[in-house]
């Protein structure tokens, strides 16, 4: 994305959709904890959520970063790579 606030305002916007999927992630493993949901439905639904959420950022965000490296949060929780300046893979 060339335009800064475009790439801004999907950044922004990307980054609440990947802390409440992995909230969504680490309640459904709380519930495991609790045998709430087996092992294998809470493995089962990190790997495809975690799994469809880096597609979408790899494919979204190292593209904008490469432009815009000011708006990478080179936040750990993430799967920023503070070395990189990019989503790690």
């Amino acid at each position: 994305m060339q335009n800064r606030e475009a790439a801004q305002y999907v950044t922004e916007s990307l980054m609440v959709v990947m802390n409440k999927v992995m909230t969504s992630v680490e309640h459904i493993d709380a519930l495991k904890e609790g045998n709430k949901v087996s092992q294998a439905e809470a493995e089962t639904y990190r790997l495809n959520m975690v799994g469809a959420l880096d597609k979408m950022l790899q494919s979204v965000l190292n593209p904008v970063f490469a432009i815009h490296p000011d708006l990478n949060p080179n936040c750990r929780c993430c799967g920023v790579s503070e070395e990189k300046g990019a989503l790690s893979e």
